[in-house]
């Protein structure tokens, strides 16, 4: 039953990637590119503009001047990959068979690239070097994934709640008069947690039992994310209060939600600058803040995974090249 599920799940994806390249094919790369360039281009135009507005040197001199502010930077870079890593190796049973490098390059790849290319690279590598089957390895990596997606969604109704309930967050009038359409679209990923749940092995190859502890991993992973980022607006001290600082990390959350948007980070500085100067902070303090987290995890990648990656590929040419006659 469950072989003849996927089976058909292959062929109507690969129907529908044929329905889709006759009909727009020439036009896929076009767009592909300008989504992956274009918008990241945009983006920096947009805070470049932004930036100078506020006054480089005013943002300069507004940078934080807490030690433990930059220690603290180190830690959010490797939470995610480390939870992969404890979730896969969980699920499969390798041990250090899967490394945390793949899961950082893993990362890595939908950080910089098209948002889930990380989740191609994955799977890619496990069948390559793992002896996993192919539909129990891309139950795993699917299932994975929406139950991520079902944790953060409740770290968010968590956060929302306890900002409305202390009175400190006001929602819009709009979203106020259709809260339960809002909230039905928003709750989809607990929907298809729960058919995972429920649907058992007619849906997923994973247990129950695998399906919660995945779930709670995922959750507690997100949890210590935004207790760090918590501290390190508070650490920061360009935000007057604790409620605030939650404010920008339930921001940060939400934005990381929206689906195949490529540079949330930059969006996310862009939105953080916007939301300053409607909330009448002081712009220079929150936007040396944001360019300097977004700034810092960008250069922590560079360094830890691609430059790294670089030279074993080179590596890997020049033996190469040095074995063929």
């Amino acid at each position: 039953m469950k072989q003849h599920l996927a089976e058909t799940i292959r062929g109507s994806v690969a129907r529908l990637n044929a329905a889709i390249d006759r009909r727009f094919g020439r036009w896929r790369k076009p767009v592909s590119t300008a989504l992956r360039w274009g918008v990241p281009l945009a983006l920096l135009v947009y805070l470049g503009h932004g930036l100078a507005q506020i006054g480089w040197r005013q943002v300069w001199e507004a940078r934080p001047d807490s030690l433990a502010f930059y220690v603290v930077l180190f830690l959010p870079f490797f939470i995610q990959p480390s939870a992969d890593m404890t979730i896969y190796r969980n699920l499969w049973g390798v041990g250090r068979a899967l490394p945390l490098t793949v899961l950082l390059r893993k990362r890595y790849l939908n950080n910089v690239m098209v948002e889930y290319s990380g989740e191609a690279y994955f799977c890619l590598w496990v069948d390559r070097n793992l002896k996993i089957g192919r539909a129990d390895m891309l139950h795993a990596v699917k299932d994975s994934n929406v139950l991520s997606a079902g944790a953060g969604l409740t770290m968010v109704w968590m956060i929302l709640l306890g900002l409305t309930a202390c009175g400190d967050l006001k929602l819009p009038a709009a979203i106020s008069s259709n809260l339960w359409s809002y909230g039905g679209v928003a709750s989809l990923p607990l929907v298809l947690c729960l058919a995972l749940v429920m649907g058992g092995r007619r849906v997923t190859s994973l247990s129950r039992r695998q399906i919660v502890s995945t779930f709670f991993i995922h959750l507690s992973r997100s949890a210590f994310a935004l207790a760090l980022e918590f501290l390190l607006w508070w650490l920061s001290g360009a935000l007057p209060d604790a409620a605030i600082c939650l404010e920008f990390v339930g921001l940060r959350l939400l934005i990381t939600r929206l689906p195949l948007i490529p540079r949330k980070d930059l969006l996310f500085v862009g939105v953080g600058m916007a939301a300053a100067g409607m909330m009448s902070l002081s712009q220079p303090r929150i936007a040396a803040v944001l360019v300097i987290m977004t700034g810092f995890d960008q250069a922590l990648e560079f360094v830890v995974v691609g430059l790294p990656w670089l030279f074993e590929q080179a590596r890997s040419k020049g033996d190469i090249s040095e074995t063929s006659p």
